[in-house]
């Protein structure tokens, strides 16, 4: 076919010649270009592995069409979208009647085969045109110059000639305003989950596309009604949720926990926890009298004594010395400082006849936490609670450390900047683990002696329920990804409940094995690593879908477990004596 035919072909208006003419320029910028005629509307749609920038693509659509005189079609419609993909990233109306929907066949279709309407050759008026003026159409132009050559000829506008070729891409290191947009931002992540997907060849490298999916959905969400990219916005968040839970279930609930290392050494631990600093701390009860501090080669970086001066620190109505019993630890946002608590407090003042099986009513010695400076790693301030203390929290951008008493059935609220307990909240029996949302606007925490958990409002201190979650809740992580689930261990019923903190329900329950203790999540959220006390096994889920992927079998009594998400490693403290590492 000739030249002059091809052109003439589609001036008629044949969708195929216009293709033809459109591919010549774009295949070899790696653009492919498939239309369709449908009730008079031309759908044009633009594939490429890189992101179009929509003002060049419309430039660039609009004026070749012009130049060619075409009058039979009513409107156009462009679609980009990358290979495979069942959705465009962005759609763009060209000149629709104010009256004209924007229909999607892509979507609605999006596997199938796009078929030209019939070739139209009866005579339209239009107007006279010229070979050489054809906007990055002409075959010709395309064997004399080289691609840039063709674009800058074939687009005779100054701003989109000077930045030739590279214009037709989004540049993902612009500072244009649009980069900061929520759908720009999502577009931008979903490109980097898809480019990490078709690398990634690790565990480590899975998360990291799983954690670039989140955030497109993230972004997704944060887009207005008002933002003429909503409609688009809200079908691309169901195809990332998609391809988000099938990474998960295909790539990452496949591969399990390998153990890499066991630590032992004179310790008991009740519980591990990653400090967000590279550092690990071990408590090890009356036991052991001490915290064991451990790097992220697994070296043991000091033994913290549990002894200390309460006189002089503050408290001179206990002379000598005293020591503690150390359970959990909580760390500052910036891992500077590490809170942990006492079981109980042994020496001059101190009775020390704290036990599980206690009431208010007995009026049991009030214990202390330990503030520790995680560089020197010393004790430098203790500060006196409840009766019992166990688990403990921080939050976010307030100088709260909220600490659970176990035996004065209440929680203390800490001020880290005067290191001093401020208040105190009635909760009922046995408060037990913490979890703060991500806005420091609620803590929750668990009742053991009941079947509910408590929902602490920190800005007035107002206590509501979550009521009926089961059979002695222990432990709590909320889901980091946008605070919607509350996982719960259920010490009493061997299970894992999963609450909608917003409707107050539970979703579902899995069965983990005998006396589910703590819990831990991993960064991106997919999966819940969870200690089983009387089973002597460590039981991976994934949240998604509530289905336990793995049970590891371990050393006697698993009690404490903790996820470092820089390398995707779950520690876990067996009270037996040691620490086991595992990879994910």
């Amino acid at each position: 076919m000739t030249d002059q035919t091809l052109v003439a072909l589609a001036q008629a208006g044949d969708v195929d010649a216009i293709a033809q003419l459109m591919n010549t320029t774009l295949q070899s910028i790696g653009v492919q270009a498939r239309l369709t005629l449908n009730n008079g509307i031309l759908y044009i749609l633009l594939e490429s592995e890189r992101i179009l920038a929509q003002n060049p693509c419309q430039e660039f659509i609009q004026r070749g069409l012009a130049r060619l005189g075409i009058g039979k079609f009513s409107s156009a419609v462009v679609y980009s979208r990358m290979p495979g993909q069942p959705t465009p990233i962005w759609v763009q109306q060209l000149e629709l009647t104010p009256e004209a929907d924007i229909p999607n066949p892509f979507v609605l279709a999006p596997n199938a085969r796009l078929k030209a309407a019939q070739t139209i050759r009866q005579p339209l008026v239009r107007r006279k045109v010229h070979l050489l003026d054809l906007l990055l159409l002409s075959f010709p132009l395309l064997v004399v110059f080289n691609s840039g050559l063709i674009w800058n000829r074939y687009l005779s506008n100054r701003e989109i000639s000077q930045k030739g070729i590279a214009s037709f891409f989004d540049q993902t290191d612009t500072s244009s305003e649009d980069q900061h947009e929520p759908y720009q931002q999502a577009r931008q992540a979903a490109l980097r989950a898809v480019q990490l997907g078709k690398t990634a060849a690790s565990k480590i490298e899975w998360r990291q596309a799983v954690a670039e999916w989140q955030q497109a959905i993230t972004h997704l969400q944060q887009v207005t009604e008002s933002d003429p990219n909503y409609a688009i916005a809200q079908q691309k968040q169901q195809e990332y949720q998609s391809n988000l839970d099938s990474l998960i279930r295909d790539k990452l609930s496949l591969v399990g926990m390998d153990l890499v290392k066991t630590i032992t050494g004179a310790i008991s631990p009740k519980s591990i926890v990653y400090s967000g600093k590279d550092l690990f701390f071990a408590q090890n009860m009356m036991y052991r009298h001490s915290i064991t501090v451990y790097d992220r080669e697994y070296n043991l970086v000091k033994t913290i004594s549990d002894v200390v001066n309460l006189g002089n620190l503050g408290y001179p109505q206990y002379p000598g010395e005293q020591q503690g019993a150390p359970v959990e630890a909580a760390f500052s946002q910036d891992g500077q400082v590490a809170w942990v608590s006492n079981y109980q407090m042994y020496g001059a003042g101190f009775k020390g006849n704290a036990d599980d099986t206690c009431s208010p009513s007995e009026n049991l010695d009030p214990s202390f936490l330990y503030r520790i400076d995680t560089k020197s790693l010393t004790i430098e301030r203790a500060v006196q609670v409840g009766a019992t203390p166990k688990f403990l929290a921080t939050v976010p951008n307030l100088p709260y450390v909220l600490v659970s008493n176990w035996c004065s059935w209440d929680v203390s609220v800490v001020d880290t900047q005067t290191n001093q307990e401020i208040r105190r909240l009635q909760v009922g029996p046995y408060p037990r683990g913490i979890a703060v949302d991500a806005n420091a606007a609620k803590a929750y925490v668990a009742v053991m002696g009941s079947y509910d958990v408590a929902v602490i409002n920190l800005k007035t201190f107002e206590i509501s329920w979550l009521k009926d979650i089961g059979n002695s809740p222990r432990h709590l992580n909320l889901d980091p990804h946008n605070g919607q689930y509350l996982y719960v261990s259920l010490n009493g019923e061997g299970k894992i409940a999963k609450l909608d903190v917003i409707t107050g329900q539970v979703v579902s329950k899995v069965e983990t094995g005998e006396a589910p203790r703590s819990m831990a999540i991993s960064a991106d959220g997919a999966f819940l690593y969870v200690v089983n006390y009387d089973s002597n096994t460590v039981s991976k889920i994934r949240t998604r879908d509530m289905q336990v992927t793995q049970t590891v079998t371990v050393d006697p009594g698993p009690i404490g477990v903790t996820y470092d998400q820089k390398t995707h490693q779950v520690w876990v403290a067996c009270y037996s004596g040691s620490i086991l590492v595992f990879q994910d």
